[in-house]
């Protein structure tokens, strides 16, 4: 099995980093920040909504190389902003690209260079080789032919799920979704210039309308989505949990007992572990730190028509989308 390295300490990096060394610590082979060492080991050490990681973290210097020890593993730190500069060593075959900066394939194959020959840009991505939202279709990875893969968005990691779902058990017509989405690191935390002039103003003061990025990583994923698939993304105040707000009409009558009965044998069955059902007259904290991509709380669950259905997906956009992350790249790394 090849051995991982990752590039860019930000949210997702980091929960990656924690996954990693809890599941697999002997992949985690190099890392790559270009903040100094005592941020990094202060970041990672505590996290403001996660808490502390399970294993502890520390920082060492020999020479001019920087190290992060975790747990009884010794990793090297590098600080270069330019992946081709990266000295990544050769036990690297595939790199996670968390930073944020390098989502397209032209950028990403930067770090194919040495050992890489693999990288996983955890963001969606306009030109990848290929967008896996597995199990939606991870079978169709080969890593002979699919250098450079996204693990497209959080929302289109709960989204996918739900539309699958309803599309097996009852057939998809049309769709449509919202996202009431956290705040991110693109918007101002004070009113300040930005190019999306909503994202310009201040982050916890408003419910603020904007974008989202799934859509296009969905319908790369299903190609049979119904055409005119789209939405919108709700920013609203808080530091964690998304929830997915799904329309859609569907082929035969149902009744809202139908829908839930479905999910419900869902997450019983083949999705199980990636799909979740909600405790009754739940809010959005309570889902921080569960790694399913969707957790469906099946008591919002509407029929507006026979065969207009509304459901409800909660999601923690960090722990969830790190988890299917670490799933992606664990895998990838022992087929090439």
């Amino acid at each position: 099995m090849t051995r991982i390295a990752l590039n860019g300490l930000g949210r997702i990096g980091r929960l990656a980093v924690r996954i990693l060394a809890q599941r697999q610590p002997d992949l985690l082979c190099a890392l790559n920040d270009p903040a100094p060492l005592d941020q990094v080991v202060h970041l990672l050490r505590f996290d403001s909504v996660h808490g502390r990681p399970g294993l502890p973290i520390h920082g060492a210097r020999e020479g001019s190389q920087d190290y992060l020890l975790i747990g009884d593993r010794k990793v090297p730190l590098f600080h270069l902003p330019d992946p081709a500069a990266i000295p990544f060593p050769a036990c690297a075959g595939l790199v996670v690209e968390a930073s944020g900066r390098f989502t397209r394939r032209a950028d990403a194959a930067r770090h194919l260079k040495g050992a890489v020959t693999h990288v996983v840009i955890s963001a969606p991505s306009p030109d990848a080789d290929l967008t896996v939202i597995a199990p939606i279709n991870g079978a169709e990875l080969d890593p002979d032919r699919h250098r450079i893969i996204s693990n497209a968005s959080c929302t289109a990691h709960a989204t996918a799920p739900m539309l699958r779902i309803l599309d097996q058990a009852f057939g998809l017509e049309h769709a449509g979704m919202s996202t009431v989405h956290v705040v991110t690191n693109d918007q101002r935390l004070l009113d300040l210039p930005h190019k999306d002039l909503r994202r310009a103003r201040a982050a916890f003061t408003s419910i603020i309308p904007t974008t989202s990025s799934a859509f296009g990583a969905l319908h790369r994923v299903l190609p049979t989505l119904p055409e005119g698939f789209g939405g919108v993304a709700l920013r609203v105040p808080t530091l964690n949990v998304n929830l997915v707000d799904l329309v859609a009409t569907v082929r035969r009558n149902v009744a809202a007992e139908g829908i839930r009965a479905a999910f419900q044998t869902a997450a019983e069955g083949p999705w199980k572990g990636l799909v979740g059902v909600a405790e009754p007259h739940a809010v959005s904290c309570d889902f921080t730190g569960r790694s399913e991509s969707v957790v469906m709380d099946l008591d919002l669950t509407l029929t507006l028509g026979p065969r207009f259905v509304k459901v409800f997906g909660w999601h923690d956009n960090e722990t969830g989308y790190a988890a299917r992350l670490c799933d992606l790249v664990i895998d990838l790394a022992g087929r090439i």
